[in-house]
């Protein structure tokens, strides 16, 4: 059922370790918008976002902006899904406007990984049946603006979005992607990882990720897809934030699900929050870190501050990140949540309506 309770909602959906994220809120014109980011692998589209929709349908409402991070299977995949449902007829009405990057070639899915019926691409489609108002999506981009819900673009920056599309271009004319797998650090105990380098992601296309400042009213989050951290860092040292002046967040989504190469030292000191998202499984590209999440635990422990771990899977990788760690409770304060799919198991609710809508 969509919440009707709190003015704005993030829903952050178990999609085995992909991005699917649902923001809902009460506009200034008093009727309520939806935004979703990603939406995960295709298979769980029909899990997540294809009754989400339904249901919005079934509501008189419609989705204001379907947001693609980038183009990696774990993220744009339901939107392939979506494509392909033939009980959504009228597309262009059920999501109004897709706002990504593409290349400036036809983007052609293998069609043994993801079949796009009649042969018809993603960048395709929408060019044909969506009218979009930017030409590319990067930080020289305006801020988005719906009905009282503030979009402030944080990566990527021009030249890491022509590398990715460059990028792109060659890799999908060979129907080739060429990435590097992850390996787990899970087994590995705190004191083995609390003090190691950070190595910040060099991945070209991870690197082209549109993160963004959600803000609605005092209510601030950090939705980072795969973003590179020195980027929102940049983004964030623009908007005057700092160190010494860190953004009030209501909670941070951490980028990567949670890779160590994605969320540094020095971006942490420059959001002031107890609260972090993370998307990954613990299968899937072993995502979350355990690196990372000592990251964040040494930084809660350096500032004082009880961190709050909110998981949007639950799994026996996931819960087990800590299990050979038997001073991590004594050495620590965090506190961890798990949520399985579901409308009830919402992460987010801000500002309960008191008065009737």
């Amino acid at each position: 059922m969509l919440q009707k309770t709190h003015k704005i909602s993030f829903h952050f959906y178990d999609t085995g370790g992909g991005d699917a994220i649902h923001i809902r809120f009460l506009g200034e014109d008093s009727n309520w918008h939806n935004i979703l980011i990603d939406g995960g692998y295709a298979r769980e589209y029909k899990n997540a976002f294809a009754p989400l929709i339904k249901e919005i349908l079934a509501a008189d409402e419609f989705v204001d902006h379907w947001i693609i991070s980038h183009i990696d299977r774990d993220h744009i995949g339901a939107v392939l899904g979506f494509l392909q449902d033939k009980t959504i007829k009228d597309k262009p009405n059920a999501v109004k406007r897709f706002i990504f990057n593409s290349t400036t070639e036809p983007i052609q899915i293998p069609s043994e990984k993801i079949s796009v019926r009649d042969g018809i691409t993603l960048r395709e489609y929408i060019k044909k049946s969506y009218i979009q108002s930017e030409p590319s999506i990067n930080t020289k981009t305006k801020s988005i603006q719906v009905q009282g819900l503030q979009l402030t673009i944080l990566s990527p920056t021009p030249e890491k979005q022509k590398k990715a599309e460059d990028l792109w271009t060659e890799e999908e004319r060979t129907m080739k992607v060429g990435r590097k797998a992850s390996q787990s650090d899970h087994a590995k105990t705190i004191a083995e990882l609390k003090d190691l380098a950070f190595h910040q992601d060099k991945d070209e296309v991870n690197g082209s990720s549109i993160a963004i400042l959600a803000e609605f009213g005092d209510i601030k989050a950090l939705l980072l897809a795969d973003s590179h951290p020195s980027d929102i860092e940049d983004s964030l040292s623009a908007l005057r934030y700092s160190s010494t002046n860190p953004i009030p967040l209501s909670f941070m989504q951490l980028s990567h699900h949670g890779s160590k190469a994605n969320t540094s030292i020095g971006l942490l000191e420059m959001v002031k929050t107890e609260n972090f998202v993370v998307t990954g499984n613990g299968i899937h590209n072993r995502h979350p870190d355990k690196e990372a999440l000592v990251r964040l635990l040494e930084h809660g422990k350096k500032n004082a501050i009880k961190i709050k771990i909110h998981y949007s899977c639950d799994t026996n990788e996931l819960r087990d990140l800590f299990k050979i760690d038997a001073e991590v409770e004594s050495c620590y304060k965090f506190e961890t949540t798990y949520k399985e799919i579901g409308p009830e198991n919402e992460l987010f609710l801000f500002e309960e309506i008191t008065d009737d809508i």
